[in-house]
């Protein structure tokens, strides 16, 4: 039998509707038992953006259900970045044809982030402008790269991050899954250790409140990620609230 080489995870995830929005078009699941995190946030009329982070969420999990699964196979030959990375294509996929036989989604789609723990690393994918960050040793990075035009003003020096927060063109993304026949996934692979703690969440969490509000209650609830992640979705309400919220927090034990 194959041993388990999945690390030791304590996982906890809250989704929120907002002030503002009368649905909640974010989807959010995990699965401990293969380290498998993803958070999917939807755009699209008459609800399709829920129905197109589900259909991203449920895609992904189950292209991936049978690579995780153990088995007596040895698992050594296995490519989990591009078994990622197909799962994600697959998605998508399933996205385009679900719009094409229901008219009534016609034109939905949704950025995704997710992260599979798999032995000693954690590999990441993204595509929109939902977010990874890594928070190890008393510092908070962002591990992802938004899709966004606002974040290609930034790279080209045509915005300072500071005038970004502020832009009316920040919820403008680049990519999403549903929205073109192929999609362009970002796969990264990265060492995990000890005490690091992995937040996944959409815009309405990072447009509401800066990197150091989120550094903040992650300093002071680390050891509690039900607490940490209440926190966070009281945050991100307290200012404006104005779409739907998500968070996963994931700690490496």
């Amino acid at each position: 039998m194959t041993v388990n080489k999945t690390p030791k995870l304590d996982i906890y995830g809250l989704t929120d509707e907002g002030l503002v929005r009368e649905h909640n078009e974010d989807y959010i699941s995990w699965f401990i038992e293969s380290g498998l995190v993803i958070l999917a946030d939807g755009m699209g009329g008459h609800n399709a953006g829920e129905v197109a982070s589900e259909l991203a969420v449920t895609s992904i999990s189950d292209a991936l259900d049978e690579v995780l699964t153990p088995d007596i196979k040895d698992d050594s030959e296995m490519d989990y970045k591009e078994a990622v990375h197909e799962a994600v294509v697959f998605a998508n996929d399933e996205i385009n044809q679900h719009a094409k036989t229901h008219p009534e989604c016609s034109g939905m789609g949704t950025t995704v982030v997710m992260a599979l723990f798999h032995d000693e690393s954690v590999i990441l994918a993204s595509v929109g402008d939902s977010r990874i960050y890594r928070f190890r040793k008393g510092e908070l990075e962002q591990v992802t790269t938004d899709h966004s035009l606002v974040q290609e003003m930034i790279d080209n020096g045509y915005m300072s991050e500071e005038e970004a927060m502020n832009s009316t063109n920040r919820n403008l993304i680049t990519r999403a899954l549903g929205i073109a026949e192929n999609v362009e996934v970002d796969v990264t692979q990265l060492n995990i250790e000890k005490d690091d703690i992995y937040l996944l969440c959409s815009d309405g969490l990072s447009d509401m409140i800066d990197d150091n509000q989120i550094f903040s209650v992650l300093v002071k609830s680390r050891e509690d990620l039900e607490r940490a992640s209440h926190e966070l979705v009281k945050l991100a309400k307290e200012h404006g609230g104005h779409d739907n919220v998500s968070v996963i927090l994931v700690a490496c034990q």
